[in-house]
């Protein structure tokens, strides 16, 4: 794996203002997906998303590519991390939500 970021979301309550927000700052196109707004460069693929509320969980939040979630996700709780949410399934794999010893959220996300 040469990059271990493979993707970010954007959690919270406002997802219609945030997504038109990050639109305009940026110039980013968004396109709607049900309870996710994929975030692109013109004709790019989507780097980002916005996101609908998740309990425990609101910000930037990164997405860590893992070889198998279940051993990442085990192995996280074992380090200190509080398990947020498991298993939750994407158009292209399975994330899970972590909170670290210090604070931040991180999903481990294992491809399709």
């Amino acid at each position: 794996m040469s990059v271990p970021f493979v993707w970010f979301d954007n959690v919270g309550p406002k997802r219609a203002e945030t997504t038109a927000f990050l639109a305009n700052l940026f110039g980013w196109v968004a396109k709607d997906m049900g309870p996710v707004s994929m975030l692109s460069q013109g004709e790019q693929s989507p780097f980002a998303g916005t996101t609908d509320e998740m309990a425990e969980v609101q910000g930037w939040v990164p997405y860590v590519e893992v070889p198998v979630l279940s051993d990442a996700v085990r192995r996280a709780g074992e380090y200190g991390a509080d398990i947020l949410a498991e298993n939750l399934q994407g158009p292209a794999g399975t994330a899970s939500f972590i909170r670290d010893p210090g604070g931040a959220v991180l999903a481990l996300w294992q491809r399709a």
